[in-house]
């Protein structure tokens, strides 16, 4: 049983003496049989049916469930305090401050603690750990990635780390795509998705040395100056598509294979003075066909 067991000293801690005057503040008629009908009991072989936890902590339960005295949760926090800090470090990663997730938890167990039902006789600790561990998944998602991924992406990342880890184990080698998206049940491409978006949880500095080659930074790529001239160029084309086969191939000599008027003139069997004269032409049509920017 997952169910923390807290024993008393025969000489009362003072934490228990605490318990003890707040469970007689609050405490109603009935509630001994009611801690004996509801506590949760031991399934260990020999045991005899003892109860797996304390009789006053479970009575201390009751108590907050009716009265919801802060400092009979004050004192339970202390209980399963460090219950919560012990799933804080489960799901502890470098990228994420430890005393961040510590207070998730400590929010988890008070969430776990007002919603608690102890006639129910569920064990707290089974109660409380998947709503702190919920917290605790919750904050990752929210918060835990540098760049906000789909709850779906999301969730299989971690799956899919598992998976891969025990294919690798199994088979002895890295699994392909193929067979850890078996694995999971999903598609390949859902998988891929997946992988791709552990990369949001963290970035690199521009600055930062990360290779002998130097900064991030230094191996970005430039603005291509040209990107400004897109559309005029597509409208050039456009233009040009409108212009007979032979002023076409007269623009492309002069213009964009660098050819002189003369050995345009020679080409055609012209004079110099005619293919000035188709230029000009055509490049009049141009400017006509071509919106002003």
């Amino acid at each position: 049983m997952l169910e923390t067991t807290v024993r008393t000293t025969t000489q009362p801690t003072r934490k228990a003496q605490a318990f003890d005057r707040l469970i007689e503040q609050f405490s109603e008629p009935g509630d001994r049989e009611l801690v004996e009908r509801t506590i949760p009991r031991s399934l260990d072989e020999g045991t005899d049916d003892a109860p797996a936890v304390d009789e006053r902590l479970w009575h201390a339960h009751l108590c907050y469930s009716r009265s919801r005295d802060a400092g009979l949760r004050r004192l339970l926090v202390e209980e399963y305090q460090g219950y919560a800090v012990s799933l804080a470090q489960r799901l502890h990663r470098d990228s994420e401050p430890l005393e961040d997730l510590v207070q998730v938890a400590f929010e988890g167990l008070l969430v776990a603690l007002n919603r608690f039902e102890p006639e129910r006789g569920v064990p707290f600790i089974g109660f409380a750990t998947p709503t702190i561990l919920g917290s605790l998944k919750r904050h990752y998602r929210d918060v835990g990635w540098l760049v906000r991924v789909p709850r779906r992406v999301h969730e299989l990342a971690a799956p899919a780390r598992r998976a891969t880890d025990d294919l690798t184990a199994e088979l002895g080698r890295s699994p392909s795509l193929a067979e850890t998206a078996e694995r999971l049940g999903v598609d390949v491409e859902d998988l891929i998705v997946a992988q791709e978006a552990t990369n949001a949880r963290s970035t690199t500095s521009l600055d930062a040395m990360v290779t002998p080659g130097g900064r991030p930074r230094e191996h970005l790529g430039a603005v291509d100056p040209n990107m400004g001239h897109v559309d005029d160029i597509l409208a050039l084309e456009q233009a040009l598509g409108e212009l007979p086969e032979r002023d076409r191939l007269v623009i492309r000599r002069y213009f964009f294979d660098g050819r002189s008027q003369v050995e345009i003139a020679a080409e055609f069997g012209v004079s110099q003075m005619q293919v000035s004269r188709w230029l000009s032409s055509n490049l009049r049509r141009l400017r006509s066909w071509i919106p002003a920017g």
